[in-house]
């Protein structure tokens, strides 16, 4: 499974199945927080199978959505390089199942195999960059390019379509800062141009989308 995971896409194979072997299996409940903000807990969680979300709340309870991670996706990474608190909650939206990395155990594996502290930090720098990049389309663009922005970055290729992973109205609304309203009536106008179709909460790009709206 480690194999499938981008954080250890670096590693040897038999570094891979030893530190797959220190791993713990979980499952959680639908609905259940796996990993709540402002806590001290030094864990990574990869997901064999589920649906998690990622978010933050301010002081006034609005909510902010980083990501929505599935199958193959890992959280919590950062706690594995320092003792600060967690900076994002994430909620199970299904029964999801994960293999947990305690932070001791990843101590021991990093002192048997330093030289995996490169491989790992490479993967690290990745996730950083495709933050920035979220960071950057909430910050510069306007509320249709944030939304282009999310449907370019949940989207993968099956069966010969670009199509996104399961998100409804409210999941992109939260992710980008706008109202559920504003994102229906852009997707329907999308729709209406051909430019996306919908099935299943699953949105489809079936031409490029335009530069402005």
């Amino acid at each position: 499974m480690l194999s499938k995971v981008a954080l250890f896409d670096g590693l040897l194979e038999e570094d891979r199945d030893e530190l797959s072997s220190m791993m713990t299996k979980k499952i959680f409940a639908r609905n259940q927080l796996i990993i709540s903000q402002g806590d001290h807990t030094r864990s990574l969680f990869v997901i064999l199978s589920g649906r998690l979300k990622v978010f933050v709340n301010d002081e006034q309870g609005n909510q902010t959505v980083f990501a929505f991670l599935q199958r193959g996706d890992y959280c919590g990474e950062l706690s594995l390089l320092d003792a600060e608190p967690r900076s994002a909650s994430i909620i199970t939206l299904v029964k999801t199942e994960v293999l947990q990395l305690s932070y001791q155990q990843f101590e021991i594996f990093l002192q048997n195999h330093p030289q995996v502290c490169f491989a790992i930090f490479k993967s690290l720098t990745t996730s950083i960059r495709e933050m920035d990049g979220m960071i950057s389309a909430l910050t510069s663009k306007d509320i249709y390019g944030r939304l282009v922005h999310v449907l370019h970055k949940e989207s993968y290729e099956e069966n010969g379509k670009i199509v996104t992973q399961r998100l409804t109205h409210q999941d992109i609304a939260e992710m980008i800062g706008a109202s559920r309203e504003m994102v229906t009536r852009i997707l329907n106008e999308l729709r209406k141009g051909g430019y996306i179709s919908i099935a299943s909460k699953q949105i489809c790009i079936e031409k490029k989308l335009p530069a402005g709206w």
